[in-house]
């Protein structure tokens, strides 16, 4: 059964001239053990401004699985190690991608916990930048 949670987000991209852009939301959504994954679902309007998109992630021993849809579509793979390709849609237009995992850090339980990302992000097989992406998963309080 899925428990309704509080996702809290932090992501900070990392550019060769130095400079860094940082984004921190939180959204609530749910999250759920099945066949050894946990699933985490949650809406976001931060990722494609104001229009909504359905995030979920797989979290398994070693992989991270991200889909978006909605304004935006994504599946994106992390695999500490593996480059993986992914295309990213937005009304605007296809982009294809590329991400490099450089360090996975998962501690999740039933109640919650955090996954740590940490990846190169390719446009075209050119570097674009470093990446780091905190993700927290704790009970959502009763309102």
């Amino acid at each position: 059964m899925a428990k309704e949670v509080l996702i809290q987000i932090a992501s900070t991209q990392s550019y060769e001239e130095g400079s860094e852009e940082r984004m921190e939301f939180s959204a609530a959504g749910t999250l759920h053990k099945r066949e050894g994954s946990y699933y985490i679902v949650y809406r976001d309007s931060a990722t494609a401004g104001t229009a909504e998109v359905t995030t979920s992630l797989k979290v398994e021993p070693a992989k991270v699985t991200l889909n978006r849809m909605g304004a935006i579509d994504q599946k994106q793979i992390f695999e500490q190690g593996v480059r993986h390709s992914s295309t990213y849609v937005t009304p605007q237009g296809s982009l294809f991608l590329q991400v490099l995992t450089e360090e996975m850090k998962i501690d999740l339980t039933e109640q919650g916990g955090n996954i740590t990302l940490k990846y190169n992000l390719f446009f075209d097989e050119q570097w674009v930048s470093h990446n780091s992406l905190r993700i927290n998963i704790k009970e959502d309080a009763p309102q």
